[in-house]
């Protein structure tokens, strides 16, 4: 996790560890660590056990750490769940968020190497993040922020994951662009190409272990790379 921290949130997390509080991994860390390729913040955001969130709370008010009124920039903030606090002079942002939020189990998530922090780290392993955000995607109204912003990460994630999108310049050209001038064979060599990385990601989504429950999130994913499915 490449993370600067200050005194202060180095000296919460710390606390944290001492107190046996659970932080997981949410949002732009976990995105990048799945593949997502977002520039990195400095923004900290975990989830956090129901049980804990509030002991949490008041290590980090303990410690001087207040919200302030700054525009919600994070899926989290725009679904109005967590508590934000605001430390630093350019005020980046410690976010803790309840577990309860996303549906995700405890026995879902996987340790990881969290030297860089004062503190363990779990982190949230595909398939339980593609069932968490479908869950707050289906919970929030259609056509509100939190839910563009959920449909927008996991769609990009996946993608990111599972396809080529590598490419040169400012624009990816696509088969069907009128400039590009592609003979049929070089049209048929591109749908040929597209269908076989389409072919390898539903495989992929097949050998997936989704935890027990969640086996529908496997259906709707691959209705979403197969684009049958519409958010």
């Amino acid at each position: 996790m490449e993370l600067e921290i200050d005194n202060c949130v180095h000296k919460i997390l710390t606390e944290f560890q001492n107190n046996g509080i659970t932080l997981v991994e949410w949002e732009t860390p976990l995105l990048r660590r799945l593949g997502y390729p977002l520039a990195p913040k400095p923004d900290l955001i975990f989830l956090v056990p129901d049980e804990q969130i509030q002991e949490a709370c008041r290590i980090a008010e303990g410690n001087g750490l207040r919200d302030n009124n700054r525009r919600p920039s994070y899926l989290s903030e725009h679904a109005n769940k967590g508590f934000r606090y605001v430390h630093g002079d350019e005020g980046h942002r410690l976010i803790l968020v309840p577990l309860s939020w996303t549906g995700l189990k405890q026995d879902e998530l996987l340790p990881l190497d969290s030297s860089a922090l004062p503190c363990s780290l779990w982190t949230v392993p595909m398939p339980s993040l593609c069932a968490a955000y479908l869950r707050i995607i289906t919970a929030e109204k259609r056509g509100s922020m939190a839910r563009v912003i959920a449909v927008s990460d996991l769609t990009a994630v996946v993608v990111h994951s599972m396809f080529d999108t590598s490419y040169e310049g400012d624009y990816m050209p696509l088969p069907e662009d009128e400039d590009l001038n592609l003979s049929d064979e070089e049209k048929a060599r591109w749908a040929e190409k597209d269908a076989m990385e389409l072919e390898a990601a539903i495989k992929s989504i097949n050998q997936w272990h989704f935890a027990e429950g969640t086996e529908w999130a496997k259906d709707m994913i691959i209705e979403l790379v197969s684009g049958k499915l519409l958010l």
